[in-house]
Order: C-alpha cells, then sequence, then structure tokens
C-alpha cells in the first residue's frame, strides 16, 4: 500500500513536471513572438516619409480686424495687412517669363492674379533665384531656405514664418498642380530681391536688392 502510494506522488510529480515545463516554455515561445514584433514596430518608427514632416506647426492665419493699411502694391511685401490694393498690370492667368538681372537665369511659368496680387509656384521661383525649398506635399508646407534667411508658407493661411517670426502675407497661399504659390512679391522680397513688370516684352525683371 505504501509503494502503491509512493508510485502515485511520483507519478503526479511527473505529470505536474511535465504540464508545468510545457506552460512555460508556451510563455517563452509568446514572450519570444512578442519582442519579435515588438523590435519590428520599433524599426517602423524610423521609417518616415519626408512629405510627413510636422516641425513646422501653424496657428491661426491673420485677421484684418477693421484696421486699415497704407495701400499695398502687387511687388512689395510690406509684412503688414493691407486692405487697399493697385490695380494690377493684368488681369488674366497667362504665361510669362521671369528674368534675373546679371545673370543667366530666366524661367517660363503660369502666374495667376488674384487677391490683388500676382502668384507664382513657390519651390520653382525660390529655385531660379538660387534658394534651396522643400515642399512637404501631405502638410503643404513649403521651407525656402537661402544662406541665413528661412521662409515657411502653408497652403490656404495668409502667414509666413520669416526667420521664425509669424508675418502676414497679402494674400493667402494656394496649392495648385503639385505646386504652393504664393504671392510673387513675398518670395522676391524674401530672397532679397525686388521685381519689376515689363509691359513691352512681356517679362518679370528680378533685380538683387541694394544694401
Amino acid at each position: 500500500m505504501k509503494k502503491k502510494r509512493i508510485s502515485l506522488i511520483v507519478a503526479l510529480l511527473l505529470t505536474c513536471t511535465f504540464i508545468f515545463g510545457l506552460s512555460v516554455r508556451a510563455d517563452d515561445d509568446n514572450e519570444h513572438e512578442y519582442k519579435k514584433h515588438e523590435k519590428y514596430d520599433d524599426d517602423d518608427r524610423y521609417e518616415y516619409d519626408d512629405d510627413d514632416d510636422d516641425r513646422y506647426e501653424f496657428d491661426e492665419s491673420y485677421k484684418m480686424n477693421g484696421e486699415v493699411y497704407e495701400k499695398g502694391t502687387w511687388n512689395i511685401w510690406s509684412r503688414e495687412l493691407v486692405m487697399e490694393k493697385e490695380v494690377l498690370p493684368f488681369s488674366a492667368s497667362k504665361l510669362v517669363n521671369l528674368k534675373v538681372a546679371d545673370m543667366n537665369k530666366e524661367l517660363n511659368f503660369y502666374v495667376i492674379p488674384k487677391d490683388g496680387e500676382f502668384f507664382v509656384p513657390g519651390k520653382t521661383v525660390a529655385q531660379l533665384l538660387g534658394a534651396k525649398a522643400t515642399f512637404y506635399k501631405t502638410s503643404k508646407i513649403l521651407v525656402i531656405q537661402y544662406q541665413e534667411n528661412e521662409l515657411v508658407f502653408r497652403s490656404g493661411t495668409n502667414v509666413a514664418y520669416d526667420n521664425n517670426v509669424k508675418t502676414p502675407l497679402p494674400a493667402s497661399s494656394f496649392y495648385l498642380n503639385e505646386e504652393l504659390y504664393v504671392p510673387i512679391c513675398v518670395i522676391t522680397n524674401g530672397l532679397g530681391y525686388v521685381v519689376e513688370w515689363q509691359e513691352d516684352s512681356q517679362v518679370f525683371l528680378c533685380q538683387l536688392l541694394i544694401k
């Protein structure tokens, strides 16, 4: 009887050991599987699309609030809000040339008259003027860097960040044909140029501002 009892205890111990061992092994396998997926998830965190850059956050656009400022001109970025603007040299969108004085640089693109301003493709014009330009499609943010200067725009706002200073635009930028369109005065003045319209040759002429 005593031998049977001992045999039964031994059998129970072996059974528990076997079951417990399987359980531990199963838990170890699950933990290994979790760590494997966790590793992949961690790796994925470092795979960013350049179009999803959220470093540049825009707050609300500027509002007029009834203020009246000096009359605005299409080729001067006053960096103030303006309500009244001069009449543009032409009023229909058309293909024109932009030339840089004293340099062998010329560009042909569509100009869009809107809200008393001439809108041009910001990235394209900035690159012609020698700046580095990056456009983030998802957030529709355009970042322009020239020497130590930086301009940041976002589609649908009348705000630009001029060297990290929130500055009003004369009209809101907009997205069209894979480009962010901004007022020509902002791009040219912001990069140290002034632009003039030459009616006879139908050309926008950019010249460096005299400092």
